[in-house]
Formats: C-alpha cells, structure tokens, sequence
C-alpha cells in the first residue's frame, strides 16, 4: 500500500515539472507572437534601421 502511494506521489511530481515545461514554452511563443503583431505600433523595424544606418 505504501508503495502505491509513492509512485503516486513521483507520478505527481513529474506532472508538475512537464506542465511548468509547457507553461515557459507557452509563455515564450506568447511573447514571440505578440512582438511579431505590435511590431507595427512598437515600430521595432523603423528603429533598427535607423540605428544600423547611423
């Protein structure tokens, strides 16, 4: 009986790490996605050209 409870409990602990796995990656494509559509407004390509051309 013990020993079900510990695989449970180690099944638990993998559960967690791998959703904190998908959270950053989640999180990361988020940030990437929401950069690439506010570029326009943010005029992150105006700014670069600039700086490259000075």
């Amino acid at each position: 009986m013990a020993e079900a409870g510990t695989g449970f409990l180690e099944q638990l602990k993998s559960c967690i790490v791998w959703s904190w796995t998908y959270l950053w990656t989640v999180w990361f494509f988020i940030v990437l996605f929401l950069v690439y559509i506010l570029r326009v407004p943010l005029k992150i390509n105006d700014n670069l050209s600039t700086e490259i051309v000075c």
